[in-house]
């Protein structure tokens, strides 16, 4: 198979050459780059051309946000299979035999991910994601642990993780690809769902390793937390059937709330204010994603009980240890 790689930079130049470098070492002989810069201003751009001059490269005149990036880059992209990576990753040599050969067994596999892990290699940072529908967030299967080999080779999954990640290309066709106005964070998970809502499998490769230059807390900086709480219930209300909305859009709200409550208390006001802001603007966007759960109804072939299969779930233990991983050794300053 044509293998499509789709780098998104931006202002990357501090490490984005180690992801280059990686590239180069993929054990794969039909392989395509496609380079997509979201206008970066230190040099990135510059960087890239020179490391990587038989890539395809495109511009962008503003920083459109990754899932923008991403769909730019599978519009010129060639490959049955398309490679999603950010610019803080190394792929290990053999990311693509594990990769590709889990697509080749399996008609069904709409979407597969790869074993995520700390920079240093000492720590798990994903083996796929677990959905937990009471608050709607996706939960790293086994983050910050220090084994790796969480789960089997053939385990379904919500979601890979988004560090790098591979999509069937005709089924990036069929789900419409990632909804750029998420701008960053939780595209994966919307994106896997959709594939999820259309039949598809989703899984996760134990050999396909990814290193991962993550820095504990990321997830939880104020920044980070208005993405992923304003993605999380935009995706809900365009994915979820009409009956599973009413009930679990209410308690991904009152969890949200409550997070405002608690934060105050504790005096993180700076997470109180960027959560309080992503419900505001969740909720002037709301018509927007109502509209869109025509194009979710178009593509489902399975019902929510089938998309929420209990395997993909998270668990009371999941979600008590996601959430005390903040103290994940830090990979890198």
């Amino acid at each position: 198979m044509l293998v499509s790689i789709i780098l998104v930079t931006h202002n990357g130049k501090a490490f984005v050459e180690e992801c280059l470098s990686c590239l180069k070492s993929l054990n794969w002989s039909n392989l395509e780059v496609v380079i997509v810069d979201n206008a970066s201003t230190d040099g990135t751009l510059g960087l890239v051309e020179r490391s990587l001059p038989g890539a395809s490269i495109i511009s962008l005149g503003q920083n459109r946000g990754y899932g923008a990036g991403c769909n730019a880059g599978a519009r010129v992209a060639k490959g049955e299979i398309l490679v999603f990576m950010n610019q803080d990753v190394a792929l290990s040599p053999s990311f693509l035999d594990g990769i590709v050969s889990m697509f080749h067994d399996d008609a069904r596999i709409g979407v597969c991910g790869g074993t995520v892990i700390n920079w240093e290699g000492t720590r798990l940072v994903s083996m796929g994601q677990v959905f937990d529908r009471w608050t709607g967030y996706g939960l790293d299967i086994g983050f910050g642990s220090s084994g790796v080999n969480m789960k089997p080779e053939v385990a379904n999954v919500f979601s890979p993780n988004g560090a790098a990640f591979a999509v069937r290309r005709s089924v990036f066709d069929v789900i419409g690809g990632f909804d750029e106005n998420f701008f960053l964070y939780f595209d994966e998970t919307d994106l896997s769902w959709r594939a999820r809502i259309a039949g598809f499998r989703i899984t996760c490769s134990r050999a396909s390793v990814v290193r991962h230059m993550i820095t504990p807390g990321r997830a939880h900086r104020p920044w980070s937390r208005y993405y992923i709480d304003r993605n999380s219930l935009l995706s809900a209300v365009r994915n979820y059937q009409l009956s599973s909305l009413v009930l679990f859009l209410p308690t991904s709200l009152m969890s949200r709330l409550a997070g405002i409550l608690v934060f105050t208390i504790f005096g993180r006001r700076e997470l109180a204010h960027s959560t309080l802001r992503a419900v505001t603007d969740f909720m002037v966007r709301f018509p927007s994603a109502w509209r869109d759960r025509d194009a979710s109804s178009r593509i489902r072939r399975v019902s929510d009980r089938e998309v929420m299969q209990r395997e993909v779930l998270a668990s009371p233990g999941q979600i008590l240890s996601v959430f005390s991983s903040s103290l994940m050794p830090n990979s890198r300053s």
